[in-house]
Order: C-alpha cells, then structure tokens, then sequence
C-alpha cells in the first residue's frame, strides 16, 4: 500500500493528477479490500480490481462517434484499423485519458462490448489459471496472447488486465 501512496503523490507532484484525484486515490488506497474479511470465513477475493480500464462499444458509424464523444468527454483521440485473426479489418477510434480510455468499433449492432478492470499485480498466466479453477463457468480465453475475456453469469463479456494497459497495437 506504501507504494500505491507514495505514486499517487510523485504523479501529483509531477501535475499528472489534479488535487481531487488524488484525495480519490488516497481514499481508495486506504478503503479496506472488499472479500477480504466475509462474516461466512470465505476467502480473499480472486483479483483486487483498482479501475474501470476502459469500455469497448460496437457503433455503426466509427467517425460519427468519435465526433460525439471527443465533443462530450474530450480526451486524445486516435483512429486506427485493426485486423482480426481471420483476416477481417475492422474500423475504430480511441478516446484516451489520463487512466483509461473508450474504444469504439465498427462490430455490427450498437451495444457495450466489454467492459474492462484493471487489477493489481496482472499476470496473464496466472490470471487464466485462477479463473479456469475458480471460475470455470466464466468461460476465461485469452486473445493475441495479452487480453483476457471471461463472461459473467448473466453471459456479459468482461475483461481484466494490468492497469496499464491501454488497448491493442496499431495495425500498419
């Protein structure tokens, strides 16, 4: 936890984060984890999630939505294509900011994608594995060897990874 504090200040000293962030920061250190202590002697929770990363929506006019949401939210913005595995390219833009970011892709049907958490101390390896012991209805696969899926009881597509991590690489 000394460490998670000692960040939040060195990126407020820097001018990274303003005031409130912080204060949330440090409050957010500080709360107790959640499933650590259940009254039924349950054990610690899988994986200490510490941000929303980002979320994924499939819109069907990428440059349309890129327009709304950088007048909406602002944020860095990139477009890109990116191909998928079997060959298909597909259109998307990213609104990027200090810690996280929305990704927009043209994927058919207007809707949320995924939503992403970003966890402590993220291991693809290790985290496969616990939700393949622990949670093997979630259905947990990995993608390009650095993105892992799994699905939710009610079959919403979640994703977790390291909280640094900040979208797929740009196709050439």
């Amino acid at each position: 936890m000394q460490d998670s504090i000692e960040n939040l200040v060195t990126l407020f000293e820097n001018g990274t984060l303003n005031r409130q962030q912080l204060i949330q920061g440090l409050h957010a250190a500080m709360a107790p984890i959640s499933g650590m202590a259940h009254a039924d002697g349950s054990t610690i929770s899988a994986f200490r999630g510490r941000s929303l990363n980002h979320v994924t929506l499939s819109v069907t006019d990428v440059e349309r939505s890129r327009e709304f949401y950088s007048r909406l939210l602002g944020g860095a913005i990139s477009s890109r294509s990116i191909e998928t595995p079997n060959g298909r390219t597909v259109e998307s833009a990213t609104l990027a900011f200090p810690d996280s970011f929305v990704a927009l892709f043209k994927l058919g049907e207007p809707r949320v994608h995924h939503f992403c958490v970003g966890v402590e101390n993220f291991s693809i390896d290790a985290a496969l594995e616990k939700l393949k012991s622990d949670f093997p209805e979630s259905k947990p696969l990995t993608y390009r060897g650095e993105e892992l899926y799994f699905r939710d009881p009610d079959g919403i597509l979640g994703q977790i990874s390291g909280m640094d991590y900040r979208g797929q690489p740009q196709t050439p």
